[in-house]
């Protein structure tokens, strides 16, 4: 017994060494956009909200490093020390950085607004995924805003994502740039993990043939199969205080309100397909097939905050 079991963790570090996203834990959901502005942190941070108020112990990770809004959208303010920033520079553990935003909700800060983006060398990188993979050990899920557009390091957060959260809005513009975002990344890595979310719809309608011809063109084109798309509808403030908002805690008058009823609902249904897809994954046994997969490689040595 005493074998089986040393053979099994092996296998199993092997499987995580070749898909980050095998390994143990809880999962790592990217929420990403093909462009700016399209709602991607405020999508990531009412999802987060609503898995903790599912029970969920939920951390939530700014790695927007181009347009950092998590703090501000939770009304808090991000310390110079404190941020992702010092993860990456290897000054601090990510555990240490964490801020309670409300219960069964931590918040990893991104960098301060009008600071340069933190280093992204392969060191740097490497050390932020091993920090990822920990904090994994202590939660339920893990929620990490990857910013828009496709880079290296957009590209590194998907492939250590369980599952992709590809935000855009129904023009065709928005859906375009949502596509290159696929076309551009290591597509070959994120088979089954790629889901359309929809932002900002009107009605219903709107999803079904948009999602038809994303999936279509994944698969035609880059042989890629997305996971069933989804839609919220446009993000609305209420005038109602936010909700177990400490009164010392200093707040963003621009963020110290609840979204309104419909986009509450919305990503709460959300919320739930996913907490039930973890279920569903947890259960799951890891294929042969993604044992002998390679692992990561880098395009090249540059520092990747250097490419866009």
């Amino acid at each position: 017994m005493p074998d089986q079991a040393a053979q099994l963790r092996k296998l199993v570090r092997v499987a995580a060494q070749a898909d980050p996203s095998l390994a143990p834990g809880g999962p790592i959901v990217a929420v990403s956009g093909g462009r700016a502005e399209m709602g991607t942190t405020t999508v990531a941070c009412q999802l987060a909200r609503e898995l903790a108020r599912l029970g969920k112990q939920v951390v939530l990770i700014d790695a927007n490093v181009l347009r950092p809004g998590a703090a501000a959208h939770f009304g808090l303010r991000s310390d110079a020390d404190d941020n992702i920033d010092a993860i990456l520079r290897g000054a601090r553990r990510a555990v240490e950085v964490l801020v309670d935003v409300e219960q069964g909700l931590r918040l990893l800060p991104g960098i301060m607004p009008g600071e340069l983006p933190p280093p992204l060398d392969r060191q740097a990188v490497d050390h932020f995924a091993s920090e990822l993979l920990a904090l994994s050990q202590q939660s339920d899920a893990i929620l990490i805003d990857a910013g828009s557009g496709m880079n290296p390091w957009v590209d590194r957060l998907w492939q250590l994502a369980r599952q992709v959260l590809l935000v855009a809005t129904p023009e065709s513009e928005s859906f375009l740039d949502a596509y290159a975002a696929v076309k551009l990344s290591q597509h070959h890595r994120h088979d089954g993990k790629i889901r359309l979310l929809l932002n900002r719809t009107v009605d219903d309608w709107e999803l079904a043939p948009l999602a038809t011809r994303f999936e279509d063109t994944c698969t035609k084109f880059l042989r890629l199969t997305p996971k069933p798309a989804a839609a919220l509808p446009e993000f609305l403030r209420t005038k109602q205080p936010r909700d177990n908002a400490p009164p010392e805690r200093p707040t963003d008058p621009q963020s110290a309100f609840v979204p309104d009823e419909p986009f509450r609902r919305a990503t709460r249904l959300l919320a739930a397909d996913l907490a039930a897809d973890f279920r569903v994954a947890a259960l799951r046994l890891v294929k042969p097939k993604q044992l002998t997969a390679s692992s990561f490689q880098y395009t090249d040595k540059r520092d990747l905050s250097q490419r866009r």
